[in-house]
Order: structure tokens, then sequence, then C-alpha cells
């Protein structure tokens, strides 16, 4: 699993949320899915979870947007045993994973997560880095490719 080092600040967020009590795991991951920060960072299928955020907006959008205006930004499943949250933030997705021993008080620390990761974002890159909607990226990619 490739780790980008040095970005502190985004291990600070997922590690506030796996000192929760319930919480197994948190992963940021770009708008294509791969991994940028996890923790813990032994997190057995980080790269699973990772690739989920996007795969879940997407069929999310899909189905909702046939009822209301896509454009999916959390989605929070519970099962049995398990609570899988997974919320966008810029074009970043944060990914948690926790057990029945967590309480509905980790929404608070999830968006406490995303405001730390979103500062960091813009603290540190332009606006075109992060405001670029992956499908306008694609689109001028494209472009690009068919006028040369």
């Amino acid at each position: 699993m490739k780790v980008i080092k040095g970005d502190c600040r985004l291990q600070t967020a997922v590690d506030y949320l796996t000192d929760y009590t319930g919480v197994i795991g948190a992963v940021i991951a770009d708008h294509e899915g791969l991994v940028v920060v996890c923790s813990p960072p032994s997190l057995m299928h980080g790269e699973k979870f990772a690739a989920l955020g996007p795969e879940m907006f997407d069929i999310a959008d899909r189905i909702i947007g046939k009822i209301i205006t896509p454009g999916c930004r959390h989605i929070s499943l519970r099962t049995g045993d398990r609570w899988l949250t997974v919320a966008a933030t810029l074009n970043f997705r944060l990914v948690v994973l926790a057990d029945e021993k967590a309480d509905d008080l980790l929404n608070v620390r999830i968006q406490r997560a995303l405001e730390m990761i979103a500062n960091h974002i813009k603290e540190k890159y332009p606006a075109e880095v992060y405001s670029a909607r992956p499908e306008a990226i694609k689109k001028e990619e494209a472009m690009e490719a068919s006028h040369v």
C-alpha cells in the first residue's frame, strides 16, 4: 500500500478517528480511490476500503439521481456488528470502519476529521488542484488527446 509520507496532518485526522472507541480503521483516499493515508498503518484491506468511496458514491448517484439531484457527499451503512461511513471533502474520500462499540458521537469526530482534511488541503495546494471535479479533468484530458 503506497502511503504519502510527510502528510502528518492528514495522518493526524485518521489517527483522531481510530483513537475513538470502536473504530477499526480509517482511510483517506483520493478521487480515484487510491490510499493517501490510513490508520492504523497495518489496516488490512485498506486499499479495498479506499476503492469503496468512489464506487459507493457512483452507485448512490445513479440510484438517487432518478429522484433528487446527484452529488452524494456522505454514506453511512450499519449492519449488526459493523458501521461503514464514506464521506467526501473536496476531491478526497474518508472511509471509516467501526464496530458495535462505536456510538453516534463518532459522527462528530468524522465531521471534525473532514474539516481537518479540508483545511490541510486548502492550505497546502492551489484551488485548481482540489476544486476541479474528476469528471472535468477526464474531459480535459480527452480533449487534449484529441487535439494532439
